[in-house]
């Protein structure tokens, strides 16, 4: 016997969090929104592409003052393993090492929301919205740190192929890096909404006073 019209529209529907309602995009975001992850994962791009920027422009100056320019292929390919060593150790640290912290720190904000409510949210939708933040902001820590580094080492692929020479890529290779921390400087006075040039002088200063204090180094110690 079939159920009456009414019965069926009174009968109770499953209940869909909004967590995960449309696609995968969607449901991500709605949990960044929830744990406030945008603001998180924003900082951790401009705090890492600034890191890998510094960094890379180390390894790069180190190599244009010691590449012997008579033989520049041994500590080319020195600086190449350098590099790409340095950049596989950024991602991966990156992303494990904001993972832990951020899944531990979120733990620990899930079982004081509990303690301070008296019940479980282990199950709870901030608590897999928190899951999914962690997971989303290792992310963005490892990729951020990575794909900076190579944008600035790019110039560098193409030596082995002949493309370009040795000092060229490299000096290719810094003017990406100050450029990048050029508008790192705009993106970071963009998020404070206020001057976008001096915050994209302050970067560039920073890669100034690196290059200076590199060759300081060099001079005083004859590493050049």
């Amino acid at each position: 016997m079939a159920e009456p019209e009414d019965e069926k529209k009174r009968a109770p529907q499953p209940r869909i969090s909004p967590l995960e309602e449309g696609g995968l995009v969607e449901r991500v975001m709605r949990s960044l929104e929830l744990t406030k992850g945008v603001e998180i994962a924003r900082r951790y791009i401009a705090m890492n592409g600034f890191d890998s920027a510094l960094t890379m422009l180390g390894l790069l100056l180190g190599g244009l003052i010691t590449i012997d320019p008579l033989n520049p292929t041994p500590g080319f390919n020195a600086i190449l393993l350098a590099a790409a060593g340095t950049i596989i150790a950024m991602a991966v640290s990156g992303f494990s090492g904001v993972y832990l912290a951020e899944s531990a720190e979120r733990d620990r904000k899930v079982e004081e929301m509990g303690r301070a409510m008296l019940t479980d949210m282990t199950d709870s939708m901030y608590a897999k919205a928190s899951r999914t933040t962690a997971v989303v902001v290792a992310i963005v820590d490892g990729a951020s740190s990575a794909v900076a580094a190579l944008i600035i080492m790019s110039p560098l692929w193409f030596v082995p192929f002949g493309l370009l020479t040795y000092d060229i890529a490299f000096y290719m290779a810094m003017a990406i890096c100050m450029l990048l921390l050029f508008l790192l400087g705009l993106f970071l006075g963009h998020i404070s909404k206020k001057s976008i040039w001096k915050y994209a002088a302050r970067t560039l200063f920073a890669g100034v006073v690196t290059a200076a204090l590199l060759y300081t180094i060099a001079f005083v110690t004859g590493g050049g």
